[in-house]
């Protein structure tokens, strides 16, 4: 049954690259464009990413009664006595921890935002003008850039109504 699964599993590997470099291949520039933006902001968001994803798999187990190592929880919090805190203060520091990059990520896409915007407004929008300056390929990287913004949004409004529903519970949680 495993050599079985890994063949088809090895074949499923074989068609996926396939298509992706037929996709490629195929693609646009202004799509090229876009999975070019989703692709570097989903690296600008990756701490973010790993950030929200750990601090609601932590949230999750706590909920569930179980007791999962605190050890991410404290370092990813980055206060000196972290072992004292209750778990539910101990995931707002995380998440409040997490900030900056959040901040960070935001303003890069609001940047992208406006310039796409100013390129899109304010400058002619002919077929000559638009080839010289790249406008269809900066708006295709901003509409990949828009697609990671709301992946990284939805997973912090995802971890952060978690410990807000954790915070709720009563005070058997603390450990």
């Amino acid at each position: 049954m495993r050599i079985l699964l890994a063949i088809l599993w090895a074949i499923l590997l074989v068609l996926a690259a396939w298509g992706l470099a037929v996709g490629l291949l195929l693609a646009t520039p202004q799509e090229l464009a876009m999975l070019l933006g989703f692709a570097g902001f989903m690296l600008l968001g990756s701490r973010l990413v790993w950030g929200y994803g750990a601090i609601g798999a932590f949230a999750e187990a706590v909920s569930r009664g179980e007791n999962p190592d605190r050890a991410p929880a404290e370092a990813g919090s980055q206060q000196a006595e972290a072992e004292k805190l209750s778990v539910e203060t101990l995931l707002g520091f995380w998440l409040a921890a997490l900030d900056p990059y959040r901040y960070a990520f935001m303003a890069v896409y609001v940047l992208l935002f406006l310039i796409s915007l100013a390129l899109k407004l304010v400058l002619p929008v002919t077929s000559i003008w638009g080839w010289i300056t790249g406008s269809s390929l900066i708006e295709g990287v901003f509409w990949g850039a828009s697609v990671a913004a709301l992946l990284v949004w939805t997973l912090g409004a995802v971890a952060a109504a978690q410990v807000a529903e954790l915070a709720k519970k009563p005070a058997a949680n603390a450990s």
